[in-house]
């Protein structure tokens, strides 16, 4: 499948990544990030990563951007935190990976909010990048079925390629999964919650009716290199507002970034870089530690022993600006960051 064929930037997913990345930036915790502030001139992309993180987690109950899986957004914020960490170099993953783990367990929100899903990530980036592809799909089907299939909006035709790629992802998936020995696998667990979310294979089902004439529009934002470089640099911006006083409403954040799976590594490629696999006793550890398991584990031992764990409204103005396709906006900045699937 192609490489980018989740680079869509309107779609639902993709928005909603981009606020994790920037609505709450201002708001962190900029004592327990000023560590990471190594930067003189400019805040570093750790610093601005625990900016982000910090601020999400202290204003957790406010992340309600998700639309109807708003009740799934932890979920998504740990997804968003597995891509985050994945774009930086290796060498910096032990570092960039204890700082989110241990923020996240500082944050006191592991009773709200898990952070197991992100630790569980690390054993396997494939799993990975299939649990989000699914989780996004989950999450855009709601306008897609609206706009394409309640409504008969022509797609264009990188939104019928979405759909049908995503409709074989969550075929291949619904297969392995049906084999008990993959019951654990992130991708799997995955494939368990979008099944209450989307019962009956609802997903299969749906479609675009037509697709529009694409010669009408000459150009749209465009995947390309330095993304992640363009997420700092408008990050930089977020905090420099702040330190000068103008606040977090003072700049606008940008929905026209894409936040595919897209080269996770970092790099512009188009291939599945792996995360060096940690030992099974060390992801045990982390799960111990820093997540809300270590707690429930220590309670059950208190008292049971060790159990095993069982586990529209109609058309409006609002939905006619509200479109998917990239194209019809020519005048949009082209940089954006991207967050689609290797």
């Amino acid at each position: 499948m192609g490489d980018d064929y989740d680079n869509i930037p309107r779609l639902t997913s993709i928005r909603s990544y981009n606020q994790l990345d920037n609505i709450f930036l201002s708001k962190g915790d900029y004592k327990k990030c000023s560590e990471f502030d190594t930067n003189p001139t400019d805040h570093s992309k750790p610093h601005l990563l625990c900016l982000s993180l910090t601020g999400n987690l202290q204003n957790y109950e406010k992340l309600n951007f998700f639309e109807q899986l708003n009740s799934y957004k932890c979920n998504y914020l740990n997804l968003w935190a597995y891509y985050r960490y994945s774009k930086f170099d290796k060498t910096e993953h032990p570092n960039i990976r204890g700082l989110i783990i241990e923020r996240w367990k500082e944050s006191g929100k592991l009773q709200v909010c898990d952070n197991t899903p992100f630790v569980l990530y690390l054993s396997s980036e494939d799993d990975y990048i299939k649990a989000k592809r699914l989780y996004d799909y989950a999450l855009n089907y709601y306008k897609l079925k609206e706009r394409h299939d309640d409504y008969d909006i022509p797609c264009t035709s990188k939104q019928k390629e979405y759909i049908r790629i995503s409709i074989e992802l969550y075929k291949s998936i619904k297969k392995e999964c049906e084999d008990s020995k993959n019951k654990h696998r992130t991708h799997c667990k995955a494939y368990e919650v979008v099944k209450e979310i989307h019962p009956d294979d609802k997903l299969l089902n749906l479609q675009c009716k037509k697709v529009e004439d694409e010669s009408l529009f000459s150009r749209g934002p465009h995947n390309r290199p330095g993304q992640m470089d363009a997420l700092q640099r408008q990050q930089q911006q977020v905090v420099r507002d702040q330190e000068g006083g103008l606040g977090h409403d003072s700049h606008e954040v940008t929905e026209s970034s894409s936040y595919g799976l897209h080269s996770p590594s970092g790099s512009h490629q188009a291939m599945v870089t792996a995360v060096p696999i940690l030992g099974i006793s060390s992801i045990f550890f982390l799960l111990y530690k820093f997540t809300g398991l270590g707690s429930m584990a220590r309670n059950l031992l208190r008292t049971k022993g060790i159990n095993e764990m069982n586990s529209h409204e109609g058309m409006t103005h609002e939905l006619l600006e509200n479109t998917y396709d990239d194209n019809a906006y020519p005048d949009i900045t082209e940089t954006y960051i991207g967050y689609q699937a290797t």
